[in-house]
């Protein structure tokens, strides 16, 4: 097994005791993510519909909050571990069949 084989896949992300995510909302010791790529300090992760405050007022989009894509980056220090299915289908790219991939944030 190799890393590189998990990018674009979705994985069980087991974090350590002490809540290190809990900063991006993240409460569940077990998550599944999206793996997006990775590097010497983590993971990156995808985060779908993320929300966040609005940056600007427009006429055209009154809401106080934005929902977008995102990606963060959770360090391997945050990791106990990740658990990959490389062979159950539905956990591939492009077309998960899980109904709640991810975390709500707060």
């Amino acid at each position: 097994m190799n890393i590189d084989k998990t990018i674009d896949d979705i994985v069980l992300l087991v974090q350590r005791d002490g809540q290190p995510l809990k900063g991006l909302g993240v409460r569940d010791k077990k998550i599944y993510v999206r793996i997006k790529g990775y590097d010497n300090i983590g993971i990156w992760i995808e985060l779908i519909d993320y929300e966040l405050p609005q940056l600007a007022y427009s006429d055209s989009s009154p809401t106080t909050d934005v929902k977008a894509k995102a990606c963060a980056l959770v360090p391997w220090a945050a990791i106990e571990t990740i658990i990959h299915f490389p062979d159950l289908e539905g956990f591939d790219f492009p077309q998960p069949t899980l109904h709640q991939l991810g975390f709500q944030s707060e």
